[in-house]
């Protein structure tokens, strides 16, 4: 049986639907139309109708690449993730340039760091995840190395962690079709808000 509640988790008072006995759900287009909508979810720029696929939303790269560099003491042949800094200091550790424009081209086995074009805010009924889409994975293109997790409450620039696993080099231009976001309700607002390294950037 469907219900409808008045969501105390988010910004905005909105209708949202769910089954009782379920935890969590996939939003569907009409789902992600709606808390668009109520803003719920937040995108800038705004949303084209083309990037809202059935049961997700899709998202374009950016305009600029880095990878870690082994300029700073952190790095000695190995990167020292113990280290106290390596939060803070981790602009220092990568070298950033922006994608030229016929195109940044990643060679087989390389390994990159982006972001999304779009800036994403959610509210703390929603999560979501970053996924890559069937056909870059086709020709090798992963999109996230393990953590596709967007959590409640995150408002920032996604970050990509991108690596070519195939045979032949891949050329990423900006504004490309890179990733889709898959959106959940959660079944309880998150109580926190995230706190992360990354949160509004």
């Amino acid at each position: 049986m469907r219900r409808s509640l008045l969501d105390p988790g988010c910004g905005f008072r909105s209708l949202l639907f769910w089954h009782k006995d379920t935890r969590q759900l996939v939003l569907s287009d009409s789902d992600i139309k709606r808390e668009l909508e109520a803003g719920n979810i937040r995108v800038d720029p705004a949303v084209q109708p083309a990037d809202i696929q059935p049961s997700s939303l899709d998202v374009h790269l950016g305009n600029q690449v880095s990878r870690v560099s082994d300029a700073h003491p952190a790095i000695r042949r190995v990167i020292d993730v113990g280290h106290p800094d390596i939060g803070t200091i981790f602009d220092e550790l990568c070298v950033t340039k922006d994608i030229p424009e016929d195109g940044y081209e990643l060679g087989p086995g390389e390994f990159i760091l982006s972001s999304i074009q779009e800036r994403i805010a959610l509210c703390s009924r929603i999560a979501a995840r970053i996924e890559g889409t069937s056909t870059l994975a086709r020709f090798g293109l992963a999109v996230h190395s393990t953590a596709p997790t967007v959590h409640a409450t995150y408002g920032g620039y996604l970050k990509l962690e991108l690596s070519n696993h195939g045979g032949l080099p891949i050329i990423l231009r900006p504004g490309m079709k890179i990733a889709q976001l898959i959106f959940e309700y959660l079944k309880t607002p998150s109580v926190g808000t995230l706190q992360s390294f990354w949160q509004g950037k």
